[in-house]
């Protein structure tokens, strides 16, 4: 009876053995490993950038700033207001009451040779009494202008002579007024008196001829400059 107790526990050691030793040779097994989607439930998993499409001072409103001899300008302008909201500045020669189409327009073909010649030169530019301090408050600018012998009219040159260079990284939009001149030596004007700006395509020309009859054309420009 003994004999047959001890049998069987040996044979019960033996499988105990077998079994460890199997445990102990084989792989450990891991846990299996997760990636958090967000491994810190505090920071989203894509941060925006605080930073970004911030511009300090870069404002939120629209400028129309415009020059007007014949008043052809002051009309556009004036339908323009009615269709969007638009700050507007009105440029004012620092000498009042100049005509510049005496002589053949003598004076202001005098003032563009001027500025044709010394571009550069602020004693080029002729004076003016109009200014401003807060461009940081608009992103869009609209410049209106009218024609003189191929180029920008020399007063609102002054202008942006004065304050292009401020409106760098702003969205500028182009309404020129000419009798039946192209305006692309209005628009290099501009270009070169505001070298940061963002210009959007197209510009609108409005022929002296078709002033009175702007709205539509006015609606349009906007539309497609959005």
């Amino acid at each position: 009876m003994k004999k047959l107790f001890y049998l069987l526990f040996a044979m019960l050691m033996g499988i105990g053995l077998s079994s460890c030793a199997t445990d102990n040779n084989d792989p450990p097994v891991e846990p299996p490993t997760e990636t958090p989607e967000n491994p810190d439930p505090t920071e989203p998993e894509n941060p925006e950038n605080p930073n970004e499409g911030d511009n300090p001072g870069s404002g939120t409103k629209t400028m129309i700033v415009y020059y007007s001899f014949t008043n052809n300008i002051h009309t556009i302008v004036t339908d323009l207001q009615t269709q969007i909201e638009a700050d507007v500045i009105r440029v004012e020669p620092a000498e009042e009451g100049l005509d510049y189409a005496a002589n053949n327009y003598a004076i202001g073909s005098a003032l563009i040779s001027a500025i044709r010649n010394n571009p550069n030169d602020a004693a080029s530019y002729p004076p003016i009494k109009t200014s401003i301090d807060n461009l940081d408050e608009y992103n869009r600018i609209i410049i209106a202008a009218p024609l003189w012998w191929s180029n920008m009219a020399a007063p609102l040159q002054t202008f942006l002579f004065n304050h292009g260079r401020l409106m760098s990284g702003k969205h500028i939009g182009m309404v020129v007024s000419s009798s039946s001149s192209g305006i692309n030596g209005v628009v290099d004007d501009a270009k070169r008196l505001v070298p940061g700006g963002s210009f959007m395509e197209p510009n609108l020309w409005i022929r002296s001829s078709q002033t009175s009859n702007c709205h539509s054309m006015i609606t349009g420009w906007l539309n497609e400059i959005n």
